[in-house]
């Protein structure tokens, strides 16, 4: 009877230990993300104080063609949210009588994940139907929306940045 007790303890020990979860290095994950962080700049007669918030780059991640990194921001939400710059300039109709698009300035927090990865079937949708169009440049890519028949124009503007590609800016002249 003892010896059934030992080997049931020694089984629930050697379960609990087994399920622990140890720290990931952060170094061998090329996924790694860390939070954002909070710097403090002097304003401008040096005795205020303004929270600035500092996005952690993901320092393995640069230096990478547009399309290798457009792959990832695609379909990666915290990488997508993270290769924003902040604030971003997302410019818009509010109604088609508009002559100049309005701008908002999105702030670190308030960007809504774009879901990229339906883009290359979105000409066969029954509805909605858009083609994708792409212009590189140098140092700026423009990443299109261009609607057959509906409407929708919407420009993704990337640009690389210290040798990384954040989205820069969003014109959506949807009609």
């Amino acid at each position: 009877m003892i010896r059934i007790k030992l080997t049931v303890v020694v089984l629930i020990l050697l379960a609990a230990f087994s399920c622990k979860q140890e720290p990931r290095n952060k170094e061998a994950s090329p996924n790694a993300v860390e939070p954002a962080t909070s710097d403090q700049k002097a304003g401008a007669n040096g005795d205020k104080k303004e929270n600035i918030e500092v996005p952690t780059e993901m320092a393995k991640d640069c230096d990478q063609t547009f399309d290798a990194f457009f792959e990832r921001f695609a379909k990666d939400s915290i990488f997508q949210k993270n290769r924003v710059k902040y604030p971003m300039k997302w410019f818009y109709y509010e109604d088609v009588t508009d002559e100049k698009p309005t701008l908002e300035l999105v702030e670190n927090g308030s960007f809504d994940y774009v879901d990229f990865t339906k883009d290359k079937e979105a000409f066969n949708n029954e509805y909605d139907k858009y083609e994708i169009e792409i212009e590189k440049e140098e140092n700026n890519n423009l990443y299109k929306l261009l609607g057959i028949d509906n409407g929708i124009h919407v420009t993704y503007k990337f640009s690389l940045i210290d040798g990384c590609w954040y989205l820069v800016e969003i014109l959506d002249e949807s009609t």
